[in-house]
């Protein structure tokens, strides 16, 4: 064979076998397993053609291609400090993930109504629904997401003052969600659930914050304390009062039984002493003797005894009228 030949054959195997060979290697790539809970759009002619659901498909060579879109996936690790770190992998991809995903977004920068800064961790769980929405109503889905998260997100703390954001993230969460849905369900997503996982206002906030903190707890202790002394006061009061009044009535108790006591006793003297004149009478009769004038004679004796106990000299003046010495006389006379 000469050179003529086999510059020929040479020839004839580039111009049939080499696109033969690019045929079949794009037959091969046309065929496409599609599995459970992803889909695949394809295009004919740079036209939307139809939506792969799982099983085995075979594209028209040349003809018709997967329509790839940008997607981000997020990846986690340790560095060397112990700390968790997130990288973040943009790519384009041809097989739409239909299962529940989550979209997990750095720290945004927030400021609130009351001019305080503060720094949001929002994550997104969400649900790809339409992937023909999805692949053609945004350019990049994602960035597309994170931007409309960031927006609601400072809109809505924007209104709120650190206090409010701080305690209230159910309440933002909600509105998060229900501002992103409507959109979301445009662009072919459903939005789940929407979370603010940590809120961290700047140090200079929290140190401010630990101060209130601290104010607070030393004025909830002042105020403990203050009642706390109340009820210890009205209490000892309580306790005084009611020693008091159990003591007043003792005491009343006391002088009713005293004064029964002395009643009784003035009582019994004076039915003794009844009983004394009427014997003393009974026993006079006979010597036609006045009781009354022997009893008083008794008591001026008994009188005059008594001012010569206590002094060692007395003048005593006796009223002209008295008949005293006639009371004596008659006592002694009988006696006698």
């Amino acid at each position: 064979m000469d050179a003529t030949g086999l510059t020929a054959i040479v020839v004839f195997g580039t111009l049939v076998f080499i696109p033969l060979l690019v045929v079949l290697i794009q037959c091969f790539r046309s065929i496409i397993v599609v599995e459970k809970g992803t889909a695949v759009v394809v295009e004919r002619w740079g036209r939307f053609k139809r939506k792969l659901e799982p099983g085995l498909h075979l594209l028209a060579p040349f003809a018709e291609r997967p329509r790839s879109m940008i997607w981000r996936s997020a990846e986690t690790h340790l560095n060397r400090y112990g700390k968790v770190e997130v990288d973040y992998k943009q790519e384009m991809v041809t097989r739409i993930d239909l299962r529940e995903n989550c979209m997990d977004y750095p720290f945004q920068p927030v400021i609130t109504r009351d001019n305080v800064e503060i720094s949001v961790h929002p994550m997104l769980m969400y649900k790809i629904t339409d992937p023909i929405r999805a692949v053609y109503e945004t350019y990049d889905l994602p960035d597309c997401i994170e931007k409309l998260v960031q927006t609601s997100l400072r809109s809505i703390i924007g209104d709120m003052g650190l206090d409010d954001a701080l305690a209230s993230r159910e309440e933002i969460n909600r509105q998060i969600q229900r501002k992103i849905s409507q959109v979301a369900f445009n662009w072919g997503i459903e939005i789940t659930s929407v979370d603010i996982l940590e809120i961290y206002p700047t140090p200079s906030i929290q140190q401010a914050m630990h101060q209130q903190l601290a104010a607070e707890r030393i004025r909830r202790a002042a105020i403990v304390s203050a009642d706390g002394y109340r009820e210890q006061v009205k209490t000892e009061a309580e306790g005084r009062s009611q020693a008091a009044i159990t003591i007043s009535r003792g005491e009343q108790r006391v002088a009713v039984v005293r004064a029964k006591a002395r009643a009784q006793s003035k009582l019994m003297i004076a039915e003794a002493e009844a009983s004394a004149v009427s014997t003393v009478a009974a026993a006079l009769k006979d010597f036609a003797v006045d009781a009354t004038q022997y009893l008083i004679g008794l008591k001026y004796i008994e009188t005059f005894l008594g001012i010569a106990s206590r002094a060692g000299k007395r003048v005593l003046y006796f009223p002209y009228d008295s008949n005293f010495y006639g009371a004596v006389n008659s006592i002694a006379d009988p006696v006698a």
